[in-house]
């Protein structure tokens, strides 16, 4: 359970003795409560958490800090998704977000760094926060935090100015026009100022093993290679479906440089944003 008090307008010390009453009153002792403070007042709040007893994070939400307090007794729901095939982690994270309550959080632990970053889309796509990302060793780990929704409103202002294109290609170097057409087009946008983001999937990842592309050449152009090349140096993200990937063998091992593998989640999020014009080749 979470409690959110605004406090905007008290300045510290009152903004501490504020938050020492709220806390001695709480009738749930292991409830989060949270407070959304103007600038500087969150000055004095360590000292409060440290009489009754609560850790103290304190962060930004909009114009505002928001200090939150929870006990020590809290806990976070962990799962681990370490040799779960894509989608399966973020279907897994997505039910588990849906059964928390808004400010309950979840630990999710992976092998994997792709893996991670396609659950961080399917958390934020969700509307939900992603508070905590780090890596320790070879294990992946986040916490998330399940948030309302925005309004739809907030949604149609992102797609006023599209200067995100994104390109899906699933035909792959059997098809060398739609080949070419999806780099070509990229380095095109790119030139605009637009951010690119091509993703490949199905026997467009087929382009994304190395070596594949460097038998096929356009009559006016340079081999596929290496316009695939120029466009990732350029600054083109380009993510290779995990799922269409293992189907044909592609992995870190053999993976074309700059590209990166990528579940549906990371899909779903490029292709649903109205921030984006999404092209398909």
């Amino acid at each position: 359970m979470v409690k959110t008090i605004p406090a905007r307008g008290i300045k510290s010390p009152n903004a501490s003795i504020l938050a020492a009453n709220v806390i001695r009153h709480s009738a749930e002792p292991d409830e989060e409560i949270r407070f959304l403070l103007s600038p500087g007042a969150e000055k004095g709040m360590d000292a409060v958490a440290e009489k009754f007893g609560y850790n103290l994070e304190t962060g930004k939400n909009g114009g505002d800090v928001e200090v939150r307090m929870t006990s020590h007794g809290t806990k976070i729901q962990e799962v681990d998704v370490t040799g779960d095939t894509c989608p399966g982690p973020a279907i897994t994270v997505g039910n588990i977000l849906e059964s928390l309550g808004i400010g309950e959080r979840l630990k999710v632990k992976c092998a994997n760094g792709s893996t991670l970053e396609d659950i961080a889309r399917a958390v934020t796509s969700g509307g939900s926060r992603v508070i905590e990302e780090e890596s320790e060793g070879d294990r992946h780990y986040l916490i998330a935090e399940k948030a309302e929704r925005p309004a739809a409103g907030e949604a149609s202002a992102l797609a006023a100015n599209l200067d995100s294109v994104v390109i899906i290609q699933s035909n792959g170097i059997s098809n060398a026009e739609r080949a070419y057409a999806t780099f070509l087009f990229s380095k095109v946008a790119l030139s605009m100022g637009k951010t690119v983001t091509i993703f490949l999937l199905m026997d467009g990842a087929s382009m994304a093993k190395k070596g594949a592309a460097t038998g096929v050449k356009h009559p006016s152009f340079d081999r596929l290679d290496s316009l695939m090349n120029e466009v990732i140096e350029g600054g083109t993200k380009v993510y290779v479906c995990e799922l269409s990937a293992q189907f044909r063998g592609i992995n870190e091992g053999n993976l074309v440089e700059g590209m990166k593998i990528a579940g549906a989640a990371t899909y779903i999020d490029l292709i649903s944003n109205p921030a984006n014009a999404v092209v398909n080749f």
